[in-house]
């Protein structure tokens, strides 16, 4: 990367502390929060704290602040702002809340998937839908790769890297079954996204998934940091699994 060149996530649980000027984030149609439902509040709650993460990170790199009052959203709901070197992609689930943040020279896209299960899935009918009998059979086997030891971290894996791969892009769930992965190979294939790496962490409190445009013959992991107690802490966690994507 170049001395300019700037790639992290930060995430952090939606209910952490935020300073008094966030407090009053818009909410759905400008309802009372007494309002809301229980649904739209933990949205709104997710909302609110992605906006903060997101001005956390353009103050740390001394950036235009006004751009983050001109986020824009693409057709499919993908938010950007209008810039040649900044990329960026949310993804909350429960109570978390989850940036991928990019700035480079030339820009460069990003991706990012956070899964918080709430509940037991019946994972093999879901895998059913998009994956090839390949995957499910290699992920059905737990003698390839067996850190992930469960069919629910095996399940997620599958499910986060197409999302994360496709979110690169803009692109909805429809098109999960057009992302090829390979858990024995460890690696990703897909029309909907330029070459890059994707890295898989199951040692998070939910289990997380992002994508970065990078060429092959470089390995540059972005730095992970939680905003907890006021303040960013780096995680020093290394993923669970790198692959190369096309």
């Amino acid at each position: 990367m170049n001395a300019s060149d700037r790639l992290l996530v930060l995430f952090a649980h939606h209910d952490e502390f935020l300073p008094a000027e966030f407090h009053d984030f818009p909410t759905p149609q400008n309802k009372p929060i007494s309002q809301l439902s229980e649904r739209q509040w933990r949205k709104w709650k997710s909302q609110r704290m992605a906006y903060f993460l997101l001005d956390q990170i353009f103050e740390q790199y001394a950036l235009d602040k006004t751009l983050l009052k001109k986020i824009l959203r693409t057709k499919s709901g993908r938010p950007y702002i209008i810039s040649d070197q900044i990329d960026f992609n949310i993804s909350h689930s429960g109570e978390w809340v989850a940036i991928i943040f990019a700035i480079n020279k030339n820009k460069k896209v990003v991706g990012i998937d956070i899964e918080h299960p709430q509940k037991t899935r019946r994972y093999l009918d879901l895998l059913a839908y998009y994956a090839t009998p390949q995957e499910i059979i290699e992920i059905q086997n737990k003698n390839i790769f067996p850190p992930l030891n469960n069919i629910e971290s095996r399940f997620y894996l599958s499910w986060c890297l197409r999302e994360a791969v496709l979110k690169s892009q803009g692109v909805g769930i429809i098109k999960l079954s057009e992302v090829k992965h390979s858990l024995s190979e460890q690696t990703i294939y897909s029309s909907y996204c330029p070459t890059g790496k994707l890295c898989f962490h199951a040692n998070l409190p939910f289990y997380l998934a992002y994508f970065f445009e990078q060429s092959p013959d470089t390995v540059q992991l972005p730095p992970i940091f939680q905003w907890k107690n006021k303040q960013c802490y780096l995680i020093e966690h290394p993923p669970t699994l790198i692959y190369q994507v096309n």
